[in-house]
């Protein structure tokens, strides 16, 4: 084993697709959390991971040349740049 394992349950993609549906709609971290009956610690961390470009991730560490390799690279950035605006603007709210 090279490091730490996950300590709760894997995240789903419908439990995703929830929480970028709850950060649009302004809620706030322990309101997610109960409805996705997950800590908020975990929220955060999510939240954290979905933040990050994918060459920032370990599996993604590979040179990529493929254009179907690059545009879905291009689409996460994207979705994670959008994310990072909706998560300011729902603080913007508060």
């Amino acid at each position: 084993m090279t490091g730490p394992r996950p300590a709760g349950r894997p995240w789903t993609r419908a439990e995703v697709a929830q929480l970028h549906q709850l950060i649009a709609s302004g809620a706030k971290v322990g309101l997610i959390a109960r409805k996705l009956r997950r800590s908020p610690g975990a929220i955060h961390s999510r939240i954290s991971l979905l933040k990050k470009n994918p060459r920032d991730l370990s599996f993604s560490a590979q040179r990529l040349s493929l254009p179907s390799e690059r545009l879905a690279i291009a689409h996460a950035n994207f979705q994670s740049s959008r994310l990072i605006e909706l998560v300011l603007k729902a603080k913007e709210k508060r």
